[in-house]
């Protein structure tokens, strides 16, 4: 049940983050090349969350025998890459305003200062 619920839950992340980034990127919010990093990352995430036996292979290639550790792994994988998706896309939402408000400043100081 838990690995269901393991899955669904990753596919659902994802979906919420790459369509969330597709609406960045129609709003020309995020750059072309952002949009398909984080489309093909969550792709992979995916695919580890579905698969978790590659995990458990990856970390047996380490010298680690334990297996089933995937599913755990592949959880805590997801929930990281969709916090950082997360502080990135607020960082850039941040960092946009703060460049349209500098702006404005400048405009409003600029006129200001023609009118005297």
């Amino acid at each position: 049940m838990f690995l269901i619920v393991s899955k669904v839950f990753s596919v659902l992340l994802a979906a919420i983050a790459v369509s969330k980034s597709y609406v960045d990127f129609r709003a020309r919010v995020e750059s072309l090349q952002m949009f398909i990093l984080w489309t093909v990352t969550w792709i992979m995430i995916v695919l580890v969350a579905l698969f978790p036996s590659i995990v458990d292979v990856i970390i047996a290639s380490f010298g680690s025998g334990r297996a089933g550790l995937g599913t755990v792994f592949g959880m805590g994988l997801v929930f990281l890459f969709f916090v950082v998706y997360r502080i990135y896309v607020k960082l850039e939402r941040l960092e946009q305003r703060l460049t349209k408000t500098i702006q404005e400043l400048a405009l409003k100081e600029h006129w200001k200062d023609q009118r005297r």
